[in-house]
């Protein structure tokens, strides 16, 4: 096996679907894809999950949900495949042969610690760039955004397993620390954008608003549903989600989103 694929599950059935479709489009019999059941807090995902069947996929269950990073390394654990992806729920990879680009660009560069699909809300830059007849990189000094990351897994197992694994907000630029100690570098391959589903009408606007300050807002932090019941959208709220390219419609729907949400379970205490 020479890759898997490792997809950490806990986003609207929407988005997983549409993900996983565009993976199983993408790759062949050489790559196995696995599952990770975070446990997420939507039903109709979590019962697709568990039932889901395919040769080419495996459902892994780490019994309750333990975050992105810890949902990655859980499966990098258990990956048969010589190269390990890390794609988020929501991403959708390029319709071309993204994971043989990547996995390419690893071969031709041996300093190369890990390299990143291109987001598609992620600027170019025009220095640190190397062509080659099928792929293009850009080598980054700053960190690297893990929407899909390929790495070998030899390296991973050596020098990147993390022992302390927060839900969010660590994973990147613990990488980053590795690779630079190691002399190694990191970049992004330009010539394959991924896109996600995050800021679209299909998913939870509210789990996509409690992953960035979960990251971005540490005295704030909690799981998901208990965050709902006390987070509000202030001024310093919204400008973190305005430079995380929310527009201000989509700022307004999650303040009203959690007052009423918050509204709700006032109402509901004086009743009981």
């Amino acid at each position: 096996m020479t890759f898997s694929v490792i997809i950490n599950c806990y986003n609207t059935l929407n988005l997983i679907k549409k993900c996983l479709e565009a993976v199983l489009d993408t790759t062949d019999k050489k790559t196995e894809i696995l599952l990770i059941n975070n446990h997420p807090p939507y039903q109709e995902a979590l019962y697709f999950i568990k039932k889901y069947k395919h040769p080419g996929v495996r459902v892994l269950d780490p019994g309750k949900n333990i975050g992105c990073m810890p949902g990655f390394q859980f499966g990098a654990e258990r990956a048969k495949g010589q190269y390990i992806v890390k794609l988020d729920d929501d991403v959708i990879v390029p319709d071309k042969d993204w994971i043989q680009a990547m996995y390419q660009s690893l071969i031709d560069y041996p300093k190369l610690a890990y390299v990143a699909l291109k987001p598609a809300v992620i600027k170019s830059e025009r220095k640190q760039r190397s062509v080659r007849r099928n792929y293009s990189l850009e080598f980054r000094r700053e960190t690297i955004i893990f929407w899909c990351m390929m790495i070998k897994k030899s390296l991973w197992q050596t020098h990147f397993v993390m022992n302390s694994l927060p839900l969010y907000g660590v994973g990147e630029r613990y990488y980053e620390r590795q690779a630079n100690q190691l002399g190694l570098k990191k970049a992004y391959l330009t010539s394959h954008i991924c896109s996600s589903l995050g800021r679209t009408k299909e998913s939870d606007p509210l789990y996509g608003a409690w992953k960035l300050f979960y990251v971005k807002m540490k005295d704030k932090r909690a799981g998901f549903e208990e965050w709902q019941k006390f987070f509000t959208i202030g001024d310093e709220e919204a400008e973190i989600m305005s430079r995380f390219g929310y527009p201000n419609e989509q700022i307004e729907e999650v303040r009203d989103l959690l007052a009423n949400l918050q509204q709700d379970n006032e109402k509901a205490a004086l009743m009981d």
